[in-house]
């Protein structure tokens, strides 16, 4: 799938997670970003731009019902960030700082009732982490979002009312290895459509990226070189998305499935 840096696009996701030995079941998805005027200084940069809404006629109250929900999702991920400042000794608004023009994506999925057969080779999602600091995950009542801990898969159980979070590489990277990113995959065992809304949380485009100083120590040394974080993700893109080319401003995509 092709999306473009400055809308919103609609299509089959593209397999990013699949080998010789492996298919997807791919899901079609819609993604959006958080709004930036065309005109702003900020759409200059690679990620950033006006999304492409569908017209009011063909889908009345779309964009102020997704513009709501993406609002009060973006309130979540802040106090997460006040969380995690507090379970790492630090002031609860230290991440603040990094998140005044956040990269923000919201990439609702439809997952077909095809059952998924890992022995074959073949899944919904295969097996991977998300590249950025945080996903905040709203999913319906359908199983088939599996986490694999203590060398294992589990099945992770919706509960209505909830979101399930997945911690991205980009927190494992800035926090030192201390918090691991979430290996994540989907398996769908129930023979059910299946409907996931990821929200990913990054920080600023150009924030700085280093091991903290609270998670290095002598016998834990940085394990990690600086980056940023928009270097950080357009390296990773690069690396997994075929034709993927931001001197081209085309072919963006934000994340992964879950």
């Amino acid at each position: 799938m092709q999306l473009c840096k400055q809308s919103c696009s609609c299509g089959k996701m593209s397999s990013r997670h699949v080998s010789d030995k492996m298919s997807l079941i791919l899901p079609w998805i819609f993604m959006l970003s958080r709004e930036v005027p065309k005109d702003s200084p900020e759409a200059k940069q690679p990620l950033h731009g006006p999304n492409q809404w569908p017209s009011e006629d063909l889908v009345p109250r779309f964009r102020a019902t997704v513009t709501e929900y993406f609002d009060a999702v973006t309130a979540v991920g802040h106090k997460l960030l006040r969380l995690l400042a507090l379970s790492l000794n630090l002031p609860a608004h230290f991440f603040e700082q990094y998140f005044t023009r956040p990269m923000l994506a919201l990439r609702p999925l439809h997952y077909t009732a095809q059952v998924s057969a890992p022995s074959q080779g073949v899944f919904g999602a295969g097996a991977h982490s998300d590249y950025g600091m945080l996903t905040i995950l709203a999913t319906d009542e359908v199983p088939g979002l599996q986490v694999h801990l203590g060398g294992s898969w589990h099945e992770v159980q919706p509960i209505p009312g909830t979101f399930i979070i997945n911690l991205g590489d980009m927190l494992e990277r800035w926090t030192n290895g201390l918090f691991k990113s979430t290996l994540h995959r989907v398996v769908n065992t129930s023979g059910q459509e299946r409907y996931s809304i990821p929200f990913f949380f990054e920080p600023n485009f150009d924030t700085e990226v280093e091991c903290l100083p609270c998670c290095v120590s002598k016998e834990r040394p940085a394990a990690y070189p600086p980056t940023t974080a928009g270097e950080y993700l357009l390296a990773k893109y690069a690396a997994t998305h075929a034709g993927y080319d931001i001197n081209k401003k085309a072919n963006m995509a934000h994340g992964d499935a879950v």
